[in-house]
């Protein structure tokens, strides 16, 4: 973070950004049931088997393209024109807009941030939202790119919602944009809170859950009355990212990573996984991971047997870390942009010279192509 953003951090949280901290006042209190949840220290080991798995993981970063990683032989990606899907430039999420804030505004372009694969046709088409609020589409078998389509602001996550549409998550206005990606335009929007960053729905789809990152709030809404029913918050979420649900709906794991303290102070918390019982929608579980290892983002294996985190180091890479949840430890970690940067002489310009990763989708059916 460039040191001019810095100081517009600071001021902003002198100067009343503090309400940032605070979700909007309707009548709805926010619960807390973090107390009584288990705290699992996880640990990074040696899984004594090579671990891979019959997929390929497209990883969006502030570069503004996706990096490709082959589960199947689970090597880092190292050919800049076969291992990654460029968009548009480079960009922080930490610039221009944010939850109604201005700040120092850096790259206009934005990198990439959320994608989520589509099927039309027959074929396999990847629709990816952009820092600057603009999406596009991508046919994984033919390379044909469409776009840029103006959609929002500032996107955070991308998902394909319980009605087929795609929804995006925008971080500079707190709303919820809903986009069909066959007639290429906006059909409804959703004022959530303050920078959204996420949402998943039960299996009934009776719920979803929104969460919000700077409030480090997830929201849970009536998905038939689109009324929002409750706020689950917690000392341990202050600064939350993407959501994801197991694949038997019981539980949602929820990013965070807590970089900021409420206000964006500087963070004092561990980095971790919040897990909410959707049955209770309550905390139950915090996964505390090792510095190392900032999550942005999650997918899991179709059984339930390992969860995917793309991560953040803060450092000179972004990984892709492989979780056994029998015991929560950490038994892959894989390269995902150190090992394609260095041998091509790419020099990171921003978020102080890290690379930062962010949303992962996995396609589980890949062709022998990978494609």
């Amino acid at each position: 973070m460039g040191r001019r953003l810095a100081v517009a951090l600071v001021l902003a949280a002198v100067c009343g950004y503090a309400a940032v901290g605070s979700a909007p006042d309707d009548g709805i209190a926010a619960t807390d049931s973090s107390a009584k949840a288990k705290a699992i220290e996880v640990k990074v080991v040696s899984p004594g088997k090579d671990v891979t798995f019959n997929g390929v993981a497209y990883i969006a970063g502030h570069g503004g393209h996706l990096a490709i990683i082959d589960m199947r032989t689970m090597k880092a990606p190292t050919d800049i024109e076969k291992d990654r899907i460029v968009f548009t430039d480079a960009g922080s999420e930490m610039e221009g807009k944010i939850a109604g804030m201005s700040f120092e505004e850096v790259k206009k372009g934005g990198g990439s941030h959320g994608q989520a694969l589509v099927h039309e046709k027959g074929g396999k088409v990847m629709v990816v939202g952009t820092l600057a609020g603009n999406v596009y589409k991508y046919n994984l078998a033919t390379g044909k790119k469409e776009g840029p389509f103006k959609v929002g602001e500032k996107f955070c996550g991308t998902i394909v919602g319980p009605d087929g549409n795609v929804y995006f998550q925008d971080m500079a206005n707190g709303s919820v944009y809903v986009w069909n990606p066959q007639k290429l335009k906006t059909v409804d929007k959703m004022p959530v809170g303050k920078a959204v960053c996420g949402i998943q729905w039960t299996k009934n789809n009776k719920k979803a859950y929104i969460t919000d990152m700077p409030t480090g709030t997830v929201y849970v809404y009536d998905w038939q009355t689109k009324k929002k029913v409750k706020e689950i918050t917690s000392p341990e979420m202050t600064f939350i990212h993407q959501a994801r649900m197991t694949p038997d709906g019981k539980e949602l794991w929820v990013s965070a990573p807590n970089e900021f303290d409420p206000g964006l102070k500087p963070g004092t918390h561990k980095s971790q996984v919040i897990v909410i019982d959707t049955g209770k929608d309550e905390i139950v579980k915090r996964i505390v991971l090792p510095d190392a290892i900032r999550p942005h983002d999650f997918a899991f294996t179709a059984d339930g047997k390992y969860a995917l985190l793309s991560s953040r180091t803060y450092g000179d890479d972004s990984t892709l870390n492989v979780m056994d949840m029998k015991n929560y430890s950490i038994v892959r970690q894989v390269s995902a942009c150190a090992s394609c940067h260095k041998p091509a002489g790419i020099e990171v310009k921003v978020d102080k010279g890290s690379p930062l990763l962010c949303g992962i989708e996995v396609d589980w059916k890949p062709g022998k192509s990978g494609k």
